[in-house]
């Protein structure tokens, strides 16, 4: 405990340091950025560093069966603030502004005892303030479902459909032990549909198919999450010397912001991005004119040889959505264009070796690995785990080096065709 706290008050001084150049309002403050600003290579280390002593403390100063009952109730609290959410609650609140808890209970329709209850719960676990009694006003947290659309489609995309897949885990292991069929999956189960009489199941994207809200949900909850610092598209420009090539294909690049901050650092850079039809259409008309160019898209399934030659492939959050045996039919898609000296940059989260990294970002990786197998059967992996896929595909393709760039949580793996 002891040095746990000597690390929390070391690496606090210095993330509030730069903060405080940076010249932000403070943490809690409505005005807070929606995602937390890019730091300093010393600063994003000090953060990963002080949430990781700080979820240490929680768990040992708590003790055993507190932590525990604590942890098992967080499903009411996620349900609180989703409820919060649906409600509308957080539009009703005025920015730099209160409204009273009568005033917002009778918008919900609740009764203003169990309201009141709800709300309180809602600012001990972090979300909504309550700076004079009975008056109620934005934290940095709720702002945000006022400020950012995607932020909050993304929570109720995890309330409405991963929240429930995730309490039909031992369902779905009863069903496919090897967690690798994506039609049996927890979310599968959670989803089931009658047939017959009997329970139909189906993979996430027949469940989007057919709950075209939650689709819209998923995809601008995808975008919420690649907006956060520790997943900005400037990592992959930073992370790669974009000088030792003129070409790249982004696969299943979606809108292409990945092309544009590589292009943003390097502007000889030729990027072609690859997806779906309707992505493709949308994404070329939203494309700012800036990079009309330098960047173009084509329609591509990645799973058919790829029609472009290039100097390197980009494959960004692509291979965790599947089992190893449908990522190296993805792989054998880029054999007919992968000559000598062309790269591979698989961009994913790398499941670390135990104390290799700070803690917060080992349970962010490995979260994203349970959530792969609930959601979609498939898994996050370690670099030797794509070395291996990458080269019972093509021999050639040998794992030249990786880079997680500080305030990352995504690797860079960079495999070389020899």
């Amino acid at each position: 405990m002891d040095e746990l706290s000597k690390s929390v008050a070391l690496n606090a001084s210095i993330l509030s340091s730069e903060l405080q150049d940076k010249g932000l309002p403070s943490l809690d403050d409505e005005s807070f950025p929606v995602s937390f600003p890019l730091l300093s290579p010393e600063g994003s280390r000090a953060r990963f560093e002080l949430i990781s002593a700080a979820l240490d403390i929680v768990r040992l100063a708590s003790g055993p069966s507190e932590f525990l009952g604590n942890l098992s109730l967080q499903g009411f609290e996620l349900n609180t603030i989703g409820t919060m959410i649906k409600l509308g609650v957080p539009q009703q609140i005025p920015r730099n502004g209160s409204v009273s808890l009568s005033s917002l209970a009778q918008y919900a329709q609740v009764d203003e005892q169990l309201f009141t209850r709800l709300v309180r719960y809602s600012i001990a676990v972090g979300f909504l303030s309550e700076k004079t009694p009975g008056q109620i006003s934005h934290n940095s947290a709720s702002s945000v479902c006022v400020r950012d659309q995607n932020t909050t489609d993304s929570i109720l995309s995890n309330l409405n459909v991963a929240n429930p897949a995730s309490v039909k885990m031992v369902e779905a292991i009863k069903l496919n032990p090897a967690g690798t069929d994506g039609s049996k999956t927890p979310l599968s189960v959670a989803f089931a549909k009658s047939s017959n009489g009997a329970e139909k199941l189906g993979t996430m994207w027949d469940f989007l198919r057919d709950h075209p809200e939650e689709e819209v949900r998923f995809h601008n909850s995808m975008a919420a999450t690649h907006s956060t610092s520790i997943y900005s598209c400037e990592h992959v420009a930073r992370g790669f010397d974009w000088n030792q090539v003129k070409t790249v294909v982004d696969v299943g690049g979606s809108e292409g912001h990945v092309s544009m901050a590589i292009v943003n650092s390097y502007p000889h850079i030729k990027s072609t991005v690859q997806d779906i039809g309707e992505v493709v259409s949308t994404s070329r008309q939203q494309l700012p004119a800036q990079y009309s160019q330098a960047i173009e898209f084509i329609e591509h399934d990645f799973f058919r040889p790829q029609p472009v030659h290039a100097d390197a492939y980009i494959l960004r959050f692509i291979l965790h959505n599947w089992s190893d045996e449908e990522a190296k039919r993805i792989i054998g898609g880029l054999v007919p264009v992968l000559t000598p000296g062309v790269r591979v940059l698989i961009v994913e989260h790398v499941v670390p070796e135990k104390g290799t990294v700070p803690l917060y970002v080992e349970r962010i990786v490995r979260n994203m690995d349970v959530t792969m197998f609930g959601l979609l059967a498939g898994r996050e992996r370690t670099a030797q785990d794509y070395a291996k896929i990458l080269s019972s595909v093509d021999e050639r393709l040998k794992l030249k080096g990786t880079k997680c760039p500080d305030g990352s949580v995504v690797t860079i793996l960079e495999f070389i065709v020899e």
